[in-house]
């Protein structure tokens, strides 16, 4: 039976504020224990026409957002057919494991909580309904679809991405604020249900939040759940979790929940197998101070402040321009002696959105006192380690393989001159410096460092890159000139006359520019809806397709805010302005002979000279800025034929692209070096984010302009 509120005095809350203080002293006197909860069990309702819209609309569809859906309180919605078997299946299991009978039954004042508890047939169940554990109020994001969002409240869904623990959108409340609604509750329980047990059926957020106060969940730990993109690790629709004091294996009871055991109902292999014990995180001095220093400094020391904002507050002080460092262009003028004025920056900012002009000063401070040079892995040390052969036997290994063994050699010698000249330039200098393979590197190879050097070509630096979310900058050494293209690098090292404690100099002059490339970020959102991002980040390209090239990719695909269509091909590519160089320029490109072959349908006369000139024209215009927010994508060997028909989304540029793989073993490939699955119904979103952890911050020597100091950008 449902007691709802129609007489206030079986109200949970009513009844324990005139009773709480009698009770309270009560127990004082009886026991010097704190009253406590054996067993409480939660669980989230089953799925509603809620869940099903949120679903569609991050699927491109946001029809369900409109009509009924904007004239009905989102405490209104019903469960689903699928929500009310989830909700049969969790009475089903309690009722296996011994739990249908409780001491006190509790359920959200939402229609969808109560439908889940009234279909879980518990016997004799008296249900109050509660409002402490109603869902977060979601504000002026509630009822909104993916799309609303996203146009209307770009800067909100950022300022989220934050701390999605202790954000609050407007006019609704934090998962900080439901965590303490959920204590209130926990301390009303307590007192009231001594040594007995509790039911709450609620929302997933208030499970959420119960769940940071029942464990005393550290904040990575809650992050970490969160973006693991494990099933086990998440809450979904008729999900129970079960807490006790009691320890399973000893029968001892603690005076506090010590296990808990986390079940799906409906689906076993979305939950975590038996009991887990509960950890409670104890810090010590030490340990406080470790996890402060997980996060670096903004202000370093009172004489970094001075250098790095004294002037550029000075120089902003005349036009009233705020001067705030952020990343929005592609070269920025490092020249104590640079001069120019804003036009050419006034003219672009008409063509493409920017932010409000920022004042940068004209000589970026470096002060360098810990390095990582991450060093390549030569042909010749490869071949040299794969079977342990060295003099005779290496150079015929290495003939069999169509290798010049001499030229390998003497690549590999000046890879080593050059890696130990950069070292003793920075020891000369008494600047830290710690050298790492990179097949050995790692996230925590370059935390806390100042800056980070890549030894080889184009392929250590994008390995390098890969390991690099913070705003650390990272500069390209091209070791080996002649083998090596190396776009990516910054300096090429030589023996005579590049030697690199040049270009150490002129970085701890300044004596150089910052060239900002943007990367492109994936988020992967399952079948659930629950959203994670990938801890590595594109800087050329993203290539999604099935693992087995001989078999064709079949996924959905929505680009920007455009209709959603299904595809069927090699694959899709995106790039990033720095990319649209390298893969993606290979895979636009035209022919001359596919040109001179129009020219000759359209009956026109040509000559070589003209088809070679179109044809480069054409090509040229698929390389792009690499600071540029676009992303080039391209659809490889797309299926066009009677069944499939054309397509609209082939090749262009976009701000968004969300593709939900249909496909038996698609996989995300990220610059060549990283690959994770994409499994069937899950989706990855790709965008190009200007947050200083997206966006690498690189080096470029080329000779400076003879213009003002400072530049506007835009």
């Amino acid at each position: 039976m449902l007691a709802r509120g129609a007489n206030p005095s079986r109200r949970l809350l009513s009844r324990s504020t005139r009773a709480r203080s009698v009770r309270y002293s009560s127990d004082r006197r009886s026991d010097d224990r704190l009253p406590r909860l054996t067993d409480l069990v939660l669980i989230r309702h089953g799925e509603s026409e809620g869940n099903i819209a949120r679903q569609r609309s991050l699927a491109g569809d946001h029809s369900l957002f409109a009509g009924e859906f904007k004239h009905r309180h989102s405490s209104n919605w019903r469960l689903t057919d699928r929500g009310r078997r989830q909700a049969a299946a969790a009475g089903d299991w309690l009722r296996r494991n011994d739990l249908a009978r409780f001491d006190r039954y509790l359920v959200s004042e939402y229609l969808r909580a109560m439908e889940t508890a009234g279909r879980m047939g518990l016997l004799d169940a008296r249900w109050y309904a509660e409002m402490l554990i109603r869902e977060r109020d979601w504000g002026a994001m509630d009822l909104m679809s993916e799309q609303e969002r996203f146009i209307k409240m770009q800067d909100e869904l950022k300022r989220r991405e934050l701390n999605r623990f202790y954000y609050a959108p407007p006019g609704g409340e934090s998962l900080a604020a439901v965590a303490q609604r959920a204590d209130r509750l926990l301390g009303i329980l307590n007192h009231e249900c001594r040594d007995k047990r509790a039911i709450v059926v609620a929302h997933g957020e208030v499970i959420w939040a119960m769940r940071t106060r029942l464990e005393r969940m550290s904040q990575d730990t809650f992050i970490e759940l969160q973006e693991s993109g494990r099933m086990v690790d998440q809450i979904h629709n008729g999900h129970v979790l079960h807490y006790t004091r009691k320890d399973p294996l000893t029968g001892v009871m603690a005076p506090y929940f010590t296990h808990v055991r986390s079940v799906c109902p409906w689906n076993e292999k979305l939950s975590p197998k038996g009991w887990m014990k509960i950890d409670r995180p104890v810090y010590d001095n030490e340990l406080l101070l470790a996890t402060a220093e997980r996060v670096p400094r903004m202000i370093i020391s009172e004489e970094y402040l001075e250098q790095t904002y004294n002037g550029a507050k000075s120089l902003s002080k005349g036009d009233g321009i705020a001067n705030v460092l952020a990343p929005s262009t592609s070269l920025i003028s490092a020249s104590p002696s640079a001069e120019g004025t804003a036009s050419s920056a006034e003219a672009s900012a008409k063509k493409e959105e920017r932010q409000a002009p920022l004042l940068i000063p004209g000589k970026p401070m470096l002060n360098l006192k810990k390095v990582v040079v991450v060093k390549k892995m030569s042909r010749f040390q490869h071949e040299a380690e794969l079977y342990g052969n060295t003099g005779e036997a290496l150079r015929k290994q290495m003939s069999m393989r169509g290798f010049i063994h001499d030229r390998l050699k003497a690549s590999h010698e000046h890879h080593i001159e050059a890696v130990d000249e950069i070292t003793n330039s920075f020891k000369e200098r008494d600047i830290q410096v710690d050298v790492v393979s990179a097949n050995q590197l790692t996230h925590e190879a370059v935390e806390g460092t100042d800056m980070i050097f890549s030894a080889g070509g184009d392929g250590t630096f994008l390995k390098t890159a890969s390991f690099v979310n913070t705003a650390i900058p990272v500069a390209g050494l091209n070791t080996d000139p002649k083998r090596s293209e190396g776009n990516l690098c910054c300096y090429k090292i030589d023996n005579v006359t590049h030697r690199f404690s040049t270009a150490l100099d002129r970085l701890l002059e300044g004596d150089f520019k910052w060239r900002l490339r943007q990367r492109i970020r994936v988020g992967m959102v399952n079948q659930d809806g629950f959203w994670y991002e990938l801890p590595r980040y594109a800087l050329n390209e993203v290539f999604i397709a099935e693992g087995d090239a001989s078999r064709p990719s079949h996924y959905n695909i929505g680009i920007d805010q455009h209709q959603r269509e299904s595809h069927r091909s090699s694959g899709i590519l995106m790039c990033t302005g720095t990319g649209s160089s390298a893969w993606y320029s290979s895979a636009c490109q035209i022919y001359r002979e596919q040109v001179a072959t129009v020219l000759s349908a359209m009956n026109h006369t040509h000559t070589n000279e003209t088809v070679t000139e179109l044809t480069e024209s054409i090509n040229k215009q698929n390389v792009f800025s690499e600071d540029s927010r676009d992303m080039g994508y391209v659809v490889r060997e797309p299926i066009i034929n009677a069944t499939f028909g054309d397509i609209r989304f082939r090749r262009g540029k976009a701000r968004r692209v969300s593709m939900r793989s249909l496909g038996w073993d698609m996989r995300v490939n990220i610059d060549g070096i990283y690959s994770v699955p994409l499994d069937y119904g899950v989706q990855a979103v790709m965008k190009i984010d200007d947050g200083p952890k997206y966006v690498l911050r690189t080096v470029d020597f080329s000779p400076l302009p003879g213009s003002a100091p400072m530049r506007k950008i835009y």
